[in-house]
């Protein structure tokens, strides 16, 4: 079942509209209909469908530009769009990819056609979802590693200056090892600023080629 999946199905022929809404439904999706462009724009933004089936005929709005304001917008870029087409020639199917359709089916819809090919891309769709978030686990156990590594030599030396403090040592001599104690302390706070840009970076997509923390070698005194 699929009932986590909403797809909106744009047509103005209520007699498919209304065979593939119950092969749909009867499938676990969460299905809303849309008989015009106008409509169908107006629940774009109330319903957010994860795919459409979008009729490139509509009466009112051009569906290859119903596509266009789909994948200009941010929020819906992303979401699948199978075109309904009944018989074009190769420029429109080469328009209609270049604008940003992920597939066509042509009229008459075979609903276990169909129901097969939105299968694939929800799969498809979970599959990267399933590797970004792998990714992300991986980069972010890069930056614990790291920042482990980087906070381990600083605290040590922190450590060691305090212990010499506390040998009764010359008051010059304590105030030498203080400064190397805040010398390592502002170390750790580089550090942490430069974690917190790291955990911004893997809540994103993975960039290729970009470092997610970059923490300077300690610097010899």
């Amino acid at each position: 079942m699929h009932s986590e999946k909403k797809v909106l199905l744009v047509d103005d022929d209520e007699s498919l509209v209304g065979m593939l809404q119950t092969a749909l439904s009867n499938s676990g999706y969460e299905v809303k209909k849309a008989c015009s462009g106008a409509e169908a724009l107006r629940l774009l933004e109330e319903f957010h469908p994860e795919l459409i089936l979008l009729d490139i005929g509509l009466p009112d709005i051009s569906g290859l530009e119903i596509l266009r304001q789909i994948r200009s917008h941010p929020a819906t870029k992303e979401v699948i769009v199978i075109l309904l087409t009944g018989s074009i020639g190769l420029e429109m199917k080469i328009e209609g990819f270049s604008t940003g359709a992920n597939d066509y089916i042509s009229k008459p819809v075979n609903p276990r056609e169909l129901l097969l090919r939105i299968e694939r891309f929800f799969k498809t769709v979970a599959a990267q979802k399933a590797t970004l978030a792998h990714q992300q686990r991986e980069n972010l156990h890069t930056v614990v590693d790291t920042l482990a590594r980087e906070l381990n030599a600083p605290l040590a030396a922190i450590h060691n200056e305090v212990r010499l403090c506390l040998q009764n040592l010359p008051l010059e001599e304590i105030k030498k090892n203080l400064l190397s104690v805040e010398n390592s302390v502002k170390r750790i706070e580089d550090i942490i600023v430069k974690l917190r840009s790291a955990v911004c970076l893997v809540s994103k997509e993975p960039i290729p080629g970009v470092r997610l923390l970059d923490v300077e070698q300690p610097t010899k005194s």
